[in-house]
């Protein structure tokens, strides 16, 4: 068998997305370990050695429009895998026979059509439309949910043909810890207090926070006084005036940002993910959290059913606060409720594995070789 050459390229390192990293390396590590013999690769990923007085969002996009065509190598014969779709306007310069663009989700272009009533709808993206209808040239798209291609056919008009779907894997570093490895976990990031831990993740305005705040003061005006809700990320203006809004000075914390590897420690740490959000090109927090061990509630928007299983009774519309104080209720107070929770995510995240993934990619890169 002859190894299959192919050459991943990426964003630059200064305009990467958590989002797009995580795929790259967690695809990369999955076929040199589970294909060592079958795919030969190389990796392509720039840095932008800009000026300091440029290093700003226009250098950033002077770079990513103008020096990534320039910059990104055209090499014989080889497939070319990119791996962040916002630099798909490169294939208007590159012969695009043998490439292949994965894509996560098309935010940008979902929000100038105005799919988010409740957000200002934003203004014309040319640049992002400039890149997103270039995916029309590759050879074929690798979508990371249904939902995600989907909006692809629907708002670009992408041979559906040409998409296949192939979800990505969950990193092994997220596991169920023991009782003891649990609550050393919790007493290091949140000291021996003995409040339940609501967590939410994220910062963008599609994660639907107030969503989650209108659950925690539902919650208390309820009787159920026990609860803080933890937030990861760096907490900005808007964040603070909501919690205000609410009341709920004394019952957030705000942990600020946690780096990758110590994730697993703040899933197995708090009682409850909960992850409202509007909107979502595949959904990482929930099915870390549920390969954890931790209880997930989610809306059931976009992607989410994919991830959480459509029948879930974890699921509730994106708004419906009361929905999710109740089943945040039930999980602190009904043991068999919570445990059945637990046992449903951990059958759920165990579906989501890179040996899968690597698998389904090789077999569009054998599709693109047949083609030629």
């Amino acid at each position: 068998m002859i190894a299959k050459q192919i050459l991943f390229l990426s964003g630059f390192v200064e305009g990467e997305t958590t989002s797009m990293a995580l795929y790259a390396d967690g695809l990369s590590w999955a076929l040199k370990n589970y294909l060592p013999t079958e795919i030969i690769s190389q990796e392509f990923t720039p840095k932008m050695l800009l000026p300091s007085w440029f290093q700003n969002a226009w250098g950033l996009r002077f770079a990513r429009y103008i020096l990534y065509p320039l910059l990104a190598p055209h090499p014989e014969g080889m497939i070319i895998h990119l791996l962040d779709h916002g630099y798909t306007h490169f294939l208007y310069t590159y012969k695009p026979a043998k490439t292949i663009v994965t894509v996560t989700d098309l935010i940008p272009l979902l929000w100038w059509k105005g799919q988010f009533p409740w957000e200002p709808k934003r203004r014309l993206p040319v640049t992002i439309l400039y890149t997103l209808y270039a995916l029309k040239r590759a050879k074929h798209i690798i979508a990371i949910s249904s939902n995600t291609k989907n909006d692809l056919v629907n708002y670009l008009g992408c041979n559906p043909a040409k998409i296949s779907v192939i979800y990505p894997g969950v990193d092994p570093i997220f596991r169920q810890y023991d009782p003891l490895e649990k609550q050393a976990a919790r007493i290091r990031l949140f000291g021996p207090a003995c409040r339940k831990i609501v967590l939410i993740t994220g910062s963008q305005f599609y994660k639907n926070h107030e969503t989650a705040l209108e659950t925690i003061s539902f919650l208390y005006r309820s009787g159920v006084e026990n609860i803080c809700l933890v937030k990861t990320g760096s907490p900005n203006r808007g964040w603070n005036d909501l919690v205000r809004k609410y009341g709920l000075e004394d019952n957030v914390l705000n942990i600020g940002f946690i780096p990758r590897e110590e994730m697993p420690d703040l899933y197995n740490a708090v009682d409850v993910l909960l992850f409202p959000s509007i909107y979502e090109g595949f959904g990482w927090p929930p099915l870390e959290a549920m390969a954890c061990g931790t209880p997930v509630l989610t809306s059931n928007s976009a992607s989410l059913p994919e991830v959480m299983g459509p029948a879930s009774e974890s699921m509730c519309s994106p708004f419906d606060y009361i929905g999710f104080a109740q089943k945040i209720q039930a999980l602190l107070t009904d043991e068999n409720y919570r445990q059945e929770s637990i046992d449903r995510g951990l059958v759920q995240a165990a579906k989501f594995n890179w040996k899968d993934t690597a698998n389904q990619v090789n077999n569009v890169y054998d599709l693109v070789n047949r083609e030629i």
